[in-house]
């Protein structure tokens, strides 16, 4: 490959591609290569599947633990010296927030939460709810958590 960023066969500019045209000229130390290795790695997932609207997707699918994607996302993001070419890997970044763990939220009865102290109707309220209603609301609080991270950093 010369030139430009590598193309996939529908044409588009991968999420690795991109991140390292962004990226001043240069070498790279180890610790970005590893980072868009791991970046390259989520990428695939990205367009090979991507999360659907409405539904949380199982974090089992994603290529590494979502701790060490959110690392490598932030570390290209901070060696990219153009705030506007950061875009899709904040996109990225926040789209973490749409993979959940399934088994954390598939069981719908924790007898330990019976012995601290909660609002009984809260907590019925909570036993009632269906697995993926949980699912999604854990999304949506992730979804500002990682946003409020990028904006800590300087990136949003």
């Amino acid at each position: 490959m010369t030139g430009g960023a590598a193309t996939l066969d529908n044409g588009s500019v991968t999420l690795y591609d991109d991140a390292r045209a962004a990226l001043p000229p240069g070498g790279t130390d180890l610790r970005i290569e590893q980072a868009l290795e791991i970046v390259r790695a989520y990428g695939e997932v990205l367009e090979r599947e991507p999360p659907h609207l409405g539904a949380v997707a199982d974090t089992a699918a994603l290529p590494f633990p979502k701790d060490t994607l959110k690392w490598a996302l932030l570390l290209v993001l901070a060696a990219i010296p153009v705030a506007a070419r950061r875009e899709r890997l904040k996109a990225a970044f926040v789209a973490l927030s749409a993979w959940q763990t399934h088994a954390d939220y598939a069981q719908r009865f924790d007898s330990t939460r019976l012995r601290r102290k909660i609002d009984p109707l809260d907590l019925a309220r909570e036993f009632a709810r269906r697995p993926e209603e949980r699912l999604l609301d854990a999304a949506r609080a992730e979804q500002a958590t990682l946003i409020a991270e990028l904006k800590k950093r300087g990136f949003w």
